[in-house]
């Protein structure tokens, strides 16, 4: 089955809470500044959850972002929170064409965090899945065949596919750190992902933080 993977930027002002739930789907959860309530649980910022079921937020602070990723069909409206105080915008959606998303096959869905130190160069590289990557500080870029991306700001998103092979490098003046959402063979369950390719020189990894490893059934 095709699946497309989409992130959301949403919003929450203080006191509010999002009219509609949003449907059921497989979604990664975010709270990117401030904290929010979700499915009866208190999310503080830098927190992250898995929910696989319907879901409304509401405001646990006086304004909040929420990053949330989900997979869904690639002709499916969007899922957007409803409500005074509330606001979503779709950052991006890609369709996931390169693994076999067949009806009941299981596959990890992951949600992570890479620091890549100031002047950091990461070199020929792949991963087993692709993903949706979105900047949280510093300034990013990535060369691909399929898609690239120049000078990304805070807030700013990116598609790697994972089959593409992948450089990329942050700012010689600043770290950089940004979240991934992705969807991955079962196998690699709280492993860290990256094959390198360039034989030149060994590695020099960047710090990972996995903040979600759920198992999913599509």
């Amino acid at each position: 089955m095709a699946y497309a993977l989409n992130l959301y930027h949403d919003q929450v002002a203080s006191g509010a809470e999002a009219e509609v739930a949003l449907p059921v789907a497989h979604r990664l959860l975010y709270v990117r500044h401030g904290s929010v309530s979700a499915k009866g649980r208190t999310l503080a910022a830098d927190a992250a959850a898995y929910v696989g079921e319907a879901l409304t937020l509401a405001a646990a602070a006086e304004w909040s972002q929420v990053w949330r990723w989900e997979l869904a069909r690639p002709n499916a409206a969007p899922n957007l929170l409803l409500g005074e105080g509330t606001y979503s915008s779709l950052r991006m959606s890609r369709v996931i064409t390169t693994l076999d998303l067949a009806a009941g096959s299981r596959w990890l869905f992951r949600l992570d965090r890479i620091t890549s130190a100031a002047g950091r160069i990461a070199d020929r590289h792949q991963h087993p899945g692709p993903g949706i990557r979105c900047l949280l500080e510093g300034t990013f870029n990535v060369e691909q065949a399929g898609e690239s991306a120049r000078d990304r700001l805070p807030g700013d998103t990116w598609w790697e596919t994972g089959a593409d092979t992948v450089v990329a490098w942050s700012s010689p003046q600043m770290a950089a750190k940004f979240m991934r959402g992705m969807v991955l063979p079962v196998e690699w369950e709280g492993k860290v992902t990256g094959a390198w390719l360039a034989s030149d020189a060994a590695p020099v990894r960047g710090s990972w933080k996995l903040y979600v490893d759920q198992v999913i059934t599509v």
